[in-house]
């Protein structure tokens, strides 16, 4: 691990959360969701409530992610009048990350709103605080989350990073 976890707060994206439950099912990789766990119980990760509701299905045949999310809702936070202006300022400098034509609220402005937000309350109080978020995107691909994150100067990772940031290894074992 690269520093004191004490000093990290952890922003996920749906597609973090997506492609963790897909590539390192639950029954199969119990030691990664353990951690997750435990994350959340050190209330070092958030999101926002958009992402919790791209997670969640109203159906009555909830799927295991949903079932998994659904009781985390306390750590996916609702929208304020500080997310709405950065929000804008995000939209601006970076028209392409969002697609204009779809009705429903798209997360991710929203989700580097809640880590630029989160992240000036908490330098505040201790400059060496700090807001990773974390997603799937490429770093490559411009008006995506990981150049905002640049642009904003919050650093970024993806899951196999984040693995790699707490020094987290995978052992075969036969159960």
């Amino acid at each position: 691990m690269s520093e004191s976890i004490e000093n990290v707060l952890f922003c996920i994206d749906s597609s973090s959360f997506i492609y963790l439950h897909r590539f390192y099912p639950p029954d199969f990789f119990k030691d990664i969701w353990s951690e997750f766990e435990g994350l959340f119980d050190q209330d070092k990760i958030i999101s926002h409530i958009i992402v919790f509701e791209e997670l969640t299905t109203s159906s009555k045949n909830k799927d295991d992610l949903t079932k998994w999310i659904i009781p985390k809702r306390k750590y996916f936070k609702d929208y304020n009048l500080k997310q709405v202006y950065y929000v804008s300022q995000i939209i601006n400098r970076f028209p392409g990350l969002i697609d204009p034509d779809r009705e429903k609220d798209q997360a991710d402005p929203w989700l580097i709103a809640l880590a630029i937000e989160e992240q000036s309350q908490l330098q505040l109080f201790n400059p060496k605080q700090k807001v990773i978020v974390v997603n799937e995107e490429s770093k490559g691909k411009p008006q995506r989350i990981p150049d905002v994150c640049n642009y904003y100067g919050l650093e970024h990772l993806n899951l196999l990073e984040l693995f790699n940031y707490f020094g987290w290894d995978f052992v075969l074992r036969k159960k």
